[in-house]
């Protein structure tokens, strides 16, 4: 019987924001793969983990992921993790999940932290219905395009990462498609600097112009303004 991948949930920036469970995992599998190892080698090293780690991120997903399929076959148990949150969610770990379930490896999520549901929950915004777009795409009239497609379902909540480069761009393509309705922006969450802004794009824009956009943000907002 093979041995199992498991999806290790990690924290978004408060470090106590990890499940005994998740600790465990980490400690008892004989790899962990992360975006970026030396990046993780902090939160590692600070609950005295100290399994080897490789590196599993974008640029190597295809090239790797035989390799790890054959050593959870063979070898071990993984814990894949991400740079920050759930892996999974914007990040390549759907690619090693896939290949997986397509060879009958067992596989199993550690939940914990993650930044979409952690802004969505704390928003304002209705909770019922909602879609999750990722990273907002980086030029205008793509962006653009996918407002207006959205628009014509217009029923659901609507979650994006934006970047500080273009989130202000953002606001003003949303205004221009879907009016001056309440959009909510938050960023740093779980941090010593959290913040959580709401208002019309029109306001996010006025705030921005005082204080320049730092970090990335999770964007939120429902068609219909029922924020």
């Amino acid at each position: 019987m093979a041995f199992t991948l498991y999806i290790v949930s990690t924290p978004i920036g408060n470090l106590e924001d990890i499940t005994y469970r998740a600790v465990r995992i980490l400690k008892e599998c004989p790899l962990v793969l992360a975006e970026d190892t030396r990046h993780s080698r902090y939160l590692l090293e600070h609950y005295s983990i100290k399994t080897p780690m490789e590196s599993y991120h974008d640029f190597n997903k295809e090239k790797v992921t035989p390799r790890y399929v054959e050593y959870l076959k063979e070898k071990g148990d993984i814990a894949l993790i991400s740079d920050a949150g759930t892996p999974g969610i914007s990040d390549p770990a759907f690619n090693l999940v896939r290949a997986c379930i397509q060879e009958g490896i067992p596989v199993r999520a550690v939940p914990g932290a993650s930044a979409m549901l952690a802004a969505m929950v704390s928003s304002g915004q209705p909770t019922d219905h909602f879609r999750f777009e990722g990273f907002s795409p980086k030029k205008s009239a793509q962006r653009i395009h996918l407002l207006e497609r959205l628009k014509e379902k217009a029923e659901e909540t609507l979650i994006f990462y934006a970047s500080p480069h273009n989130v202000e761009k953002f606001l003003g393509e949303i205004k221009s498609v879907f009016g001056e309705i309440r959009v909510s922006l938050l960023r740093e969450l779980t941090k010593k600097f959290e913040e959580h802004l709401h208002g019309t794009p029109t306001e996010l824009q006025a705030h921005f112009a005082v204080h320049p956009p730092k970090g990335e943000f999770v964007l939120i907002f429902h068609p219909l303004g029922k924020g």
